[in-house]
């Protein structure tokens, strides 16, 4: 699994604000480039796994990728993920196991990236989550990259 999440960089005023929705990680900086080397810090220092390191690429216009360096490492950034999702709608642990008509231990295990779940559990949680949430999953078969 190749896990990206999309973020956006705006100029606002005399600063560069940057913001990456998925993981719901805000942050500025001085510059553009100041504003990129800040995400990327801030997402390192959240995530707080030694060894897990981040890497942001830029895309066209205002938009940027953040992903692991390592595709082993993608699992805390999927953890970060669902972590920073259910507290952004102030869900306990507990909550999302029970809409997902799952154990809390089950469900557990995906935020502290003890499991990766498949691209339709990803989906299935975000729904608990919230109804009004909208998720877009683009899947990158390696095979087919190659």
């Amino acid at each position: 699994m190749c896990v990206k999440f999309e973020g956006r960089v705006t100029r606002e005023g005399s600063h560069w604000a940057v913001y990456v929705p998925a993981l719901d990680i805000y942050t500025q900086g001085k510059s553009r480039r100041d504003a990129m080397v800040m995400i990327k810090e801030a997402v390192v220092l959240i995530l707080d796994k030694e060894g897990v390191d981040v890497a942001v690429s830029p895309l066209s216009g205002d938009r940027f990728i953040v992903h692991a360096k390592r595709p082993d490492d993608d699992r805390y950034l999927m953890a970060l993920m669902l972590k920073n999702q259910r507290a952004k709608y102030g869900l306990s642990i507990s909550q999302v196991a029970s809409r997902l008509a799952i154990s809390k231990n089950a469900y557990a295990q995906y935020e502290q990236a003890r499991a990766v779940p498949s691209i339709a559990k990803v989906e299935a949680f975000i729904h608990a989550m919230s109804n009004r949430a909208h998720v877009v999953l683009d899947v990158l078969d390696e095979a087919m990259a190659a």
